[in-house]
């Protein structure tokens, strides 16, 4: 008599693909609380995103046939969506720069000749490990944001907190899927934090330049007062939004590190009630 086996169920992606299309037409020029150096920051954060999320998501899909676990692949799939939703979104972010006079596309163009060397001159795994060392630094600072109230409503604008806020639960709800490949492909901790440190040097130098661009060619590159606010919210030292990021930054350089070990479960899914998310 032949006993016929009841398959396993297919694995279920650990978080979902969310389908959003903003418009941001309306949108005011300082949506950061009135303050050019605080709008001009997030819009070079922004201007970061269509090609580096692209870096990503090719990093990943360039392991992938080496991965054989099948929670792990249809993770990954799901951090390809959610991925490509961020570049589609913060390039649609243009349409509020542009009306503003601000030209984020060309900072979107240098970003794409930057990642386009790193790619000719390095191997998939060594980009891999930077897209881990990146994840951590958005992953961080999307945790910062979820987590302090006093930032949040300093954005004015109703389209831009929902797309600020909802990229900060996706970074967070996909923060280990990279990381898990690096290790599932045998990924080394020197090759991890030597990424690390050199990518911290990159996007240090990068945000630099292109926020001293966006304040020059917006006549506030003087506005003592403007820069005053912006340091302050930055670099305050009791509660700075960059201060408080190097905490979770140093975590990364620790032997045993795993993106999960920082658990944000709760407050995903506070946000994602306050958002209106279902899943």
């Amino acid at each position: 008599m032949s006993i016929s086996a009841s398959a396993a169920p297919a694995p279920q992606a650990s978080f979902p693909v969310r389908r959003m299309d903003f418009s941001f037409a309306d949108s005011q020029k300082y949506w950061w609380n009135g303050n050019p150096f605080m709008t001009q920051f997030m819009n070079n954060l922004s201007s970061l995103f269509p090609y580096g999320e692209k870096f990503f998501v090719d990093s990943v899909r360039g392991v992938r046939e080496q991965i054989k676990d099948p929670q792990l692949q249809k993770d990954i799939s799901a951090f390809i969506g959610q991925e490509a939703m961020h570049s589609k979104e913060h390039a649609t972010y243009n349409e509020y720069a542009q009306n503003h006079g601000i030209d984020l596309h060309r900072l979107e163009l240098r970003i794409k000749v930057l990642l386009e060397w790193v790619t000719r001159c390095t191997s998939k795994k060594q980009r891999l490990a930077a897209t881990c060392a990146l994840e951590h630094f958005t992953a961080s600072m999307a945790e910062q944001l979820l987590q302090r109230e006093d930032l949040t409503t300093q954005i004015n604008d109703e389209k831009m907190y929902k797309l600020w806020l909802w990229h900060a639960i996706e970074e967070n709800e996909h923060k280990s899927v990279a990381y898990d490949a690096y290790q599932a492909i045998g990924g080394g901790y020197w090759v991890r934090i030597l990424s690390m440190a050199l990518s911290t040097l990159v996007f240090i130098g990068v945000l630099v330049w292109f926020q001293l661009g966006l304040l020059r060619k917006d006549g506030q590159l003087f506005n003592a007062k403007s820069w005053g606010y912006g340091l302050k919210t930055l670099f305050g030292p009791r509660n700075g939004y960059i201060t408080g990021l190097l905490g979770p930054y140093l975590q990364y350089y620790k032997p045993g590190f795993h993106p999960a070990q920082q658990n944000t479960q709760q407050l995903e899914q506070r946000w994602r009630r306050r958002l209106g998310f279902n899943g």
